[in-house]
């Protein structure tokens, strides 16, 4: 089986794409002068008398909750009352994917983002609740430590959501500087709900946190209702200010953006109050958009662009469930389901000079993806003692290949480790196979237990009509990749979750 069209733990490189980090920033110059700044060519960059930098800048842009139709270079912006010029102009500069998935979930993404692994393998495949004693293992090899090890300076500015146990503090998971929250916004709001009794909580959420390396974390300010609408304008300075330090280094920098917009509850920034005309989740979406322009403005500004990439997406679909404050996709379904509407999201890469502006594809990218891709372009070693699913996408991100190296995804609900847990959905080329799925995180459940349920996602993409009768092959390949799971996990064991310990007996 070729291992490297879907993940089988390898580590993500091939010997198709053996070009070293060092090959690859022959092309870029160190973050105290940038040489093309000046619209130089990159042959006049190689040969002006300045130390070539072999790694790039990486800087990840999350959002949270924000449909695949949010952003206008996606079909909305201000066609459905919000517009997105920043996310536009960008995907106007970079490579704009229409076919990359994330994990049906705030955690699970996360997870698979910062490790490249399954999160069926690193016991986070469900948001983890406020309070729940939990989080991501301190052996798993994030990608922040897989950059600090190669001699990046890494910072966290945003939502963790990945724990709220010391040793599953960014702080303690290779993140040089942590700035923001551990959970979604609507665990600061619980106590204003009606029927709400403190004596059955587990505590009060820490709220604005901030911390170094080692350090315990320490509360800057108490997070409410009124207070959530600040916090990525709070978490954006200290973000902008963090680059503009790095900036004169001679080490590269990792940046981490995980916003709070677009989550529920959409509380109004008063400067953007009524920006657009379908309420607080739109503002907020532009909110997020002025933001998104605010890290590009720092990089040119800085003269640091073209030694810097940047990635834009998503960590799931819209909340259908807490409409009207909820993004828009035009596929079924939404977050905590399998349909592509709660997994495929937009994404955007921008690094000017090396990605070619106004490039797009259809091609199948994962989040997993961006941990393997990222650590090879930052010269990182790929953990080889572990499994490791995401792909390195370097060659094709690049363009130096049309095709992506993924054939592949595969996605697992619920708390289960078992090796022998069946998936509850694949994308395999242009086909859909669905188990188990449901309409939206409240349900109602379709469980497809004889056979399994196949869409032709081009031909069908809101999954409207079940073609398994007609399409053994699709059933063929969703076993075969199956398989392959089970033997990995069978020969290397899950581990139990860490998102909700007492259910799985994680400790």
């Amino acid at each position: 089986m070729d291992l490297k069209a879907g993940g089988f733990g390898n580590s993500g490189r091939s010997d198709d794409h053996a070009e070293t980090p060092e090959d690859i920033g022959a092309d870029v110059v160190t973050n105290r002068r940038n040489v093309l700044a000046n619209n130089s060519s990159l042959h006049q960059a190689m040969h002006e008398d300045v130390a070539p930098a072999p790694r790039p800048n990486i800087v990840i842009m999350l959002a949270d909750n924000m449909g695949y139709m949010d952003p206008g270079c996606y079909g909305g912006g201000a066609v459905l009352g919000a517009p997105t010029p920043r996310m536009d102009q960008m995907a106007k500069e970079g490579l704009r994917l229409t076919s990359f998935y994330s994990e049906t979930q705030c955690t699970p993404t996360r997870a698979a983002m910062l490790t490249g692994r399954l999160p069926i393998r690193t016991g986070m495949a469900l948001a983890s609740e406020t309070g729940s004693n939990a989080g991501i293992s301190p052996e798993e090899r994030t990608l922040a430590r897989v950059l600090s090890d190669a001699g990046y300076n890494t910072a966290i500015f945003g939502k963790w959501h990945l724990g709220d146990i010391r040793e599953s503090e960014p702080q303690n998971m290779g993140f040089d500087e942590f700035f923001g929250l551990l959970y979604h916004l609507n665990s600061y709001t619980q106590s204003e709900r009606i029927g709400f009794d403190p004596r059955w909580e587990a505590g009060e959420p820490l709220g604005l946190v901030e911390a170094k390396k080692g350090e315990n974390l320490t509360e800057v300010s108490p997070l409410n209702v009124s207070s959530l609408a600040y916090v990525d304008e709070q978490s954006m300075e200290r973000a902008l200010a963090y680059i503009k330090s790095q900036s004169s280094s001679a080490d590269p920098f990792f940046v981490y953006i995980p916003f709070v917009r677009t989550h529920f509850p959409s509380v109004q920034n008063p400067r953007w109050a009524g920006k657009s005309s379908k309420g607080p989740y739109g503002d907020g979406l532009m909110e997020m958009d002025h933001h998104v322009g605010m890290v590009l403005d720092t990089l040119k500004e800085l003269g640091i662009e073209n030694n810097t990439i940047v990635v834009l997406t998503s960590d799931n679909g819209p909340t259908l469930d807490q409409w009207p404050d909820s993004g828009f996709s035009p596929f079924r379904g939404g977050i905590g389901t399998t349909y592509e509407g709660g997994v495929r999201v937009p994404c955007i890469f921008w690094w000017p000079g090396m990605i070619e502006a106004g490039r797009s594809s259809d091609e199948i990218i994962c989040t997993l993806d961006l941990f393997t891709t990222l650590a090879v372009l930052g010269g990182g070693e790929v953990p080889a003692d572990r499994p490791i699913d995401g792909i390195d996408q370097s060659e094709f991100i690049l363009g130096r290949q049309e095709n992506s190296n993924r054939e592949w995804v595969v996605w697992y609900i619920g708390t289960g480790s078992a090796a022998n847990t069946i998936p509850a959905a694949v994308r395999w080329h242009q086909f859909k196979v669905h188990t188990r799925a449901y309409d939206s995180f409240q349900g109602p459940e379709s469980y497809y237990g004889q056979i399994p349920a196949v869409y032709n996602i081009e031909m069908d993409p809101r999954e409207e009509h079940n073609i398994a009768g007609e399409h053994d092959f699709v059933i063929s390949a969703f076993t075969k990749i199956y398989r392959g799971l089970v033997a990995s996990m069978i020969e290397y064991p899950n581990t139990p979750s860490r998102a909700y310990p007492i259910s799985a007996g994680a400790s």
